[in-house]
């Protein structure tokens, strides 16, 4: 429990690395804080397999359970939740409240206004409500350590002094400001342990090489979702997305969408080394060559759709939307194959 104690240290950062999905904030950074679990590869390696494509705003995404604006929930993590208006009654000092948190091992992410924030793209240029992560403090320099997308659109840590902070997070628009606190869980959490889970993967596995909606799995916590697509599906609707951005003349594509696809990929050939190396994968199955082809067409298909954002040459969409279907189609049958494998491995191990 968090509590209002005189600060022991003048400078204090908590543990950073580079988290295995940075595509999206949401899970860039309660990532960035569960690595530090002993069991985080049992559990990340069991989920993150189902893809969904919202077909209001053509964003594809990872299915996961967000738990609030801009964290998605992850159960070796342990979670604070607070809202601007408690903080304002509450008369805490936004300041005080976020070193203290850092001396207490939590993170905490919220939204501010990048207009005050250094590093960032819309610095002293225009008001942009987006979320950041602070992890650390120096109290002699009177800044905080935080990381999110820079003004190169990398990924990256920098600093904020106290002052810009403060006018970031009160001159948020919208005054809408969650601010959520996390820690990797230890002894004394409640369920502070994970076991790596082949069921669920088989499950979400299964989901998405049938582009099934997972979200009913989930109707114990929330009614499921609509208007979603899932699974294989998602890539016929980013080819329509590309045939639609064509016909329209649109001249930005939007680059997170191939990008996450590359992120996918990567994990998947990631956890077919981790199954392997947990014998629910034998070690003549090629899956992982295949991931890795599909992981860098995608990061191909990443990159011309940065060079067509840039030239506009229609051909370089036409491109992407080749190299979508053949990735599809390799995909589907390889997604089938490697459910089939772990499915039987699984049945044999379990009969000895």
């Amino acid at each position: 429990m968090i509590s209002n104690v005189s600060y022991k240290k003048v400078k204090m950062q908590l543990k950073i690395n580079q988290p295995p999905i940075v595509c999206y904030l949401h899970h860039a950074y309660p990532l960035t804080s569960a690595m530090h679990h002993e069991d985080f590869n049992s559990w990340f390696f069991s989920n993150y397999i189902q893809l969904e494509y919202r077909c209001q705003t053509k964003e594809v995404n990872f299915f996961t359970y967000v738990i609030c604006g801009n964290s998605v929930f992850i159960p070796i993590l342990d979670y604070k939740i607070l809202d601007l208006e408690f903080i304002f009654k509450s008369n805490i000092d936004i300041i005080e409240f976020i070193k203290n948190s850092i001396e207490n091992g939590y993170y905490v992410t919220t939204y501010i206004d990048e207009f005050f924030i250094p590093e960032r793209t819309a610095y002293k240029n225009n008001h942009f409500r987006h979320d950041i992560m602070i992890y650390g403090f120096d109290l002699n320099k009177k800044i905080f350590n935080v990381t999110g997308y820079n003004d190169r659109s990398d990924y990256a840590t920098s600093s904020v002094d106290f002052s810009d902070f403060k006018n970031a997070y009160l001159n948020s628009i919208n005054k809408q400001n969650d601010l959520i606190l996390f820690k990797p869980k230890d002894n004394g959490s409640y369920n502070p342990s994970f076991t790596f889970d082949i069921e669920n993967v088989k499950n979400l596995l299964y989901d998405y090489v049938f582009s099934q909606d997972s979200s009913h799995r989930l109707r114990a916590i929330g009614n499921p979702k609509e208007n979603f697509t899932y699974g294989i599906e998602v890539y016929n609707e980013l080819m329509n997305c590309y045939r639609w951005a064509i016909e329209i003349d649109k001249k930005v594509c939007d680059i997170r969408q191939p990008h996450l696809l590359y992120e996918h990929k990567k994990t998947m050939v990631d956890r077919i080394h981790f199954l392997v190396a947990k014998k629910y994968l034998k070690r003549e199955y090629d899956f992982a060559s295949t991931y890795t082809e599909l992981k860098i067409n995608a990061l191909k298909m990443r990159n011309v759709i940065i060079k067509y954002n840039k030239v506009n040459d229609k051909s370089l969409i036409n491109r992407s939307i080749e190299n979508l279907q053949n990735m599809f189609e390799k995909e589907k049958k390889t997604a089938q194959d490697l459910l089939e494998a772990i499915s039987d491995n699984v049945a044999v191990t379990s009969q000895k």
